[in-house]
């Protein structure tokens, strides 16, 4: 469609992309609530922009996703629009339209912030594995509770693991393995790999992410003046990421199906068996490991240290004795 502004409109839905969207099950009505099917389309409608239309229909996202919406009003993307930001994004912008899916934070921001690993790189250390391991949100919504959610990823295919439609078990199975129903333990923990993994096949991994506690709350996003920048919010003991954790997989729909975990996996001596891949400095601190590290470099510690002390005294000894030291020689006897 032609639009006054000079722009145009495209009005064409793909079929096969909206089966696969999250609204699937929805049907257009949900959505388009003033078009009559027995007149569609009408003979004309007055779209004066593209980025008009956009804000407008961003009204029919409201009537299911309330939540997200009053988070979004409080935003810097809210305030952005309000004073007039020609690209500030609506719903659509972020999600789609008729093609919504589940996507990472990171795969959505850089949509629009492409030049953000570079600008990160400037001041932040290894700013590339920062961007995979730690969602957008966990630092850009400083506000909210943030987690870390321990997901399942093939190595072989360099891909999160990712569960069939009608084959749906990975949930089931960790709560069978849960026995008190409190999350999984260290040992559940490295049972439940060991289930998912039978011998002689490739092995999954767990990775872990930095994420929000409620996906919803990405919504409530800062100005990155008041974005978290300092380091010891996550690479410390006790920090509040990490006193929460999941363990999850991709569901058949995108989704991640999670199940909660003790945070006690992050730190016991099995985690080193459990969780290869996954350390975070400070954040999965282990005092079990702290008391280990300290006899390893003493022991190594004591090795040189040991070898000079003996080569001094030995060095000692041997100046004395050719200088014809007294105290070296055989006492005496009697006549």
């Amino acid at each position: 469609m032609d639009l006054p502004d000079g722009g145009t409109l495209s009005l064409h839905v793909a079929g096969d992309a909206y089966a696969k969207s999250v609204h699937k099950a929805n049907g257009c009505g949900s959505c388009h609530a003033d078009v009559d099917i027995k007149s569609h389309p009408p003979s004309r409608r007055d779209i004066k922009s593209a980025r008009q239309y956009s804000i407008e229909q961003a009204g029919a996202c409201r009537q299911c996703h309330e939540d997200a919406f009053k988070l979004h009003e409080g935003s810097v993307h809210a305030m952005r629009q309000r004073e007039g930001n020609p690209v500030a994004p609506v719903c659509t912008g972020c999600h789609g339209s008729h093609a919504i899916t589940p996507k990472t934070a990171y795969e959505t921001c850089v949509g629009c912030h492409a030049a953000a690993l570079d600008a990160h790189r400037k001041w932040l250390p290894n700013a590339g594995l920062h961007h995979e391991v730690v969602s957008c949100a966990a630092c850009h919504a400083p506000a909210v509770l943030r987690m870390i959610d321990l997901r399942l990823y093939d190595p072989v295919a360099k891909q999160w693991v990712a569960e069939k439609e009608g084959q749906a078990q990975f949930e089931k199975l960790a709560r069978s393995l849960d026995a008190d129903g409190k999350g999984l333990d260290p040992e559940e923990m490295r049972n439940l790999l060991a289930a998912i993994n039978p011998i002689g096949m490739p092995r999954k991994t767990l990775r872990g992410r930095v994420e929000l506690r409620t996906n919803v709350e990405a919504h409530q996003l800062s100005g990155k003046a008041d974005a978290i920048r300092a380091c010891d919010s996550c690479h410390r003991a006790g920090a509040e990421p990490f006193r929460n954790v999941t363990v999850s997989v991709t569901g058949p729909d995108g989704r991640s199906v999670r199940y909660r975990a003790q945070d006690s996996v992050l730190k016991a001596p099995l985690a080193m068996v459990a969780l290869p891949e996954f350390y975070a400095i400070g954040g999965t601190r282990s005092q079990l490991l702290d008391i280990l590290f300290v006899l390893v470099l003493l022991g190594g510690a004591a090795v040189p240290i040991g070898h000079i002390t003996v080569r001094l005294l030995a060095r000692k000894l041997l100046k004395r004795r050719a200088g014809g030291d007294p105290r070296d020689k055989p006492p005496a006897r009697d006549k």
